[in-house]
């Protein structure tokens, strides 16, 4: 993201504020519930995008030197993630080639080989069969032929992406869609990992992904929290592919606008929020105080439930004055916690509830929730569903 675009950015977000609007996506949309009930469309969500589809995992520095490893089950398939001694980032179905045992438990640490807790099968962090336990007596196979199954992996920018089942080469455009500028901005390797958690919801993983996808409830549903430090109903959106970014001001952008006329010299990350949708299941949002990444994926067996995990790089510049301040990574991570849960991931339960009660069939998606229009077409077209149409006034 250059400065050319920031500005432009700061620019439309004024026009916004002086005229008293906000983007326009030309009408409303209408949803049907039954995208939140249908235990068949789980079925073909789970095969087309959370197997077929390559993933953004984490950040790179998940894995901040060589031979370091990250073991991880959330898209439903075990995963092993590795930067072996060449530095190199590689994936493998972490299941073992003898009786299909998980190889290594989730987690992260150091090491360059690993042995399965079963029968103490090892493979090296490149993959490799090393040795079969008690080798003479178990039978004649060839450790060559038996490595762990790796899977198209790539590290982009700072970023890692997986394609939980093996296939072609992971395409960076066709993940990325333009955000090249954007990531690189971001300087997303410098930013450390702080720590992460898990939180389920008995809501459908897209009504999840829903209520980051608009600011129209900030001043309501977060009056008390969040909605007190972020102007509501005001944002920017912006498309780069299968993949959104979202742009909203916070409480100081007016008081910036009162005290320096030039919007050249407005400082863009202390008065902003950015907020990407990545395809299919991720929201990652910038602030100035780091970068939280929401991986959200469906439950493995009901339309009904969702798991959301959530870690928090933190911004290499901010992390020494936090520490000096004394402030605690844990008391940031569960405030942000606190807000999505209680409220976020509340309002998402319910509608769950109504939907599976069938009350009414459809929701609307406002003219000021563009986002949310582009992403629940976004999901449809990838199905080859019909898509979901403008009703313009």
């Amino acid at each position: 993201m250059d400065k050319s675009e920031r500005l432009r950015i700061l620019t439309a977000l004024t026009e916004h504020i002086e005229e008293g609007t906000t983007l326009d996506a030309g009408g409303i949309m209408r949803a049907p519930l039954s995208d939140f009930t249908c235990p068949q469309l789980l079925a073909q969500e789970q095969d087309v995008y959370f197997r077929k589809t390559p993933l953004l995992m984490g950040f790179s520095s998940e894995l901040p030197e060589p031979n370091t490893y990250w073991a991880d089950k959330a898209t439903g398939i075990p995963i092993l993630m590795v930067r072996d001694g060449e530095n190199q980032f590689r994936a493998y179905a972490n299941v073992c080639r003898h009786r299909g045992n998980i190889v290594v438990p989730e987690g992260r640490g150091s090491k360059d080989r690993f042995s399965c807790p079963f029968h103490a099968w090892t493979y090296g962090n490149d993959g490799t069969l090393l040795a079969i336990n008690q080798n003479r007596q178990f039978g004649n196979v060839s450790r060559l032929e038996l490595p762990l199954i790796e899977l198209p992996s790539a590290e982009m920018y700072g970023t890692l992406w997986v394609r939980p089942i093996p296939g072609d080469p992971i395409d960076e455009d066709e993940c990325l869609g333009g955000l090249q500028d954007d990531l690189a901005y971001w300087q997303i390797p410098t930013h450390p990992r702080t720590d992460s958690y898990t939180i389920d919801v008995r809501a459908n993983w897209k009504l999840a992904i829903d209520t980051y996808g608009e600011n129209y409830h900030l001043n309501i549903l977060h009056a008390q929290s969040v909605g007190k430090e972020v102007k509501a109903n005001l944002q920017i959106c912006d498309r780069f592919g299968k993949n959104l970014r979202l742009v909203y001001p916070n409480q100081k952008f007016d008081l910036m606008r009162f005290l320096v006329s030039d919007p050249g010299r407005w400082p863009y990350k202390q008065i902003t929020s950015t907020l990407y949708f990545i395809y299919p299941n991720v929201i990652m949002i910038v602030d100035a105080f780091g970068i939280d990444l929401l991986r959200i994926f469906p439950g493995q067996n009901s339309p009904s439930d969702s798991r959301t995990v959530h870690t928090w790089y933190i911004d290499p510049k901010v992390q020494p004055h936090i520490e000096k301040l004394g402030i605690s990574y844990e008391e940031r991570i569960t405030r942000f916690r606190d807000i999505v849960v209680n409220e976020d991931y509340g309002a998402a339960a319910d509608i769950q509830c109504n939907a599976e009660a069938g009350i009414q069939s459809e929701i609307l998606l406002g003219r000021n929730e563009e986002a949310l229009q582009y992403i629940h077409n976004t999901h449809r077209l990838a199905l080859g569903r019909d898509l979901l149409q403008i009703e313009t006034e």
